[in-house]
């Protein structure tokens, strides 16, 4: 159970640090090393994700 609220916890910061980042690229107004940043940061949100979901079953 307290991993499962970790893991939201941890979601919920990398969504924060996201949206900045995803609406410089929509503008078109991202350098490379933000995206960079942001490819790094869907793959560990994706990451979470799929550890929630194994969670998930088990409560």
């Amino acid at each position: 159970m307290s991993r499962a609220i970790e893991i939201r916890t941890l979601l919920i910061g990398i969504e924060r640090r996201m949206k900045p980042l995803e609406w410089d690229l929509n503008r078109k107004q991202i350098n490379e090393y933000k995206k960079i940043e942001l490819t790094k940061l869907k793959h560990e949100q994706e990451t979470l994700l799929q550890e929630l979901q194994t969670l998930a079953p088990q409560n």
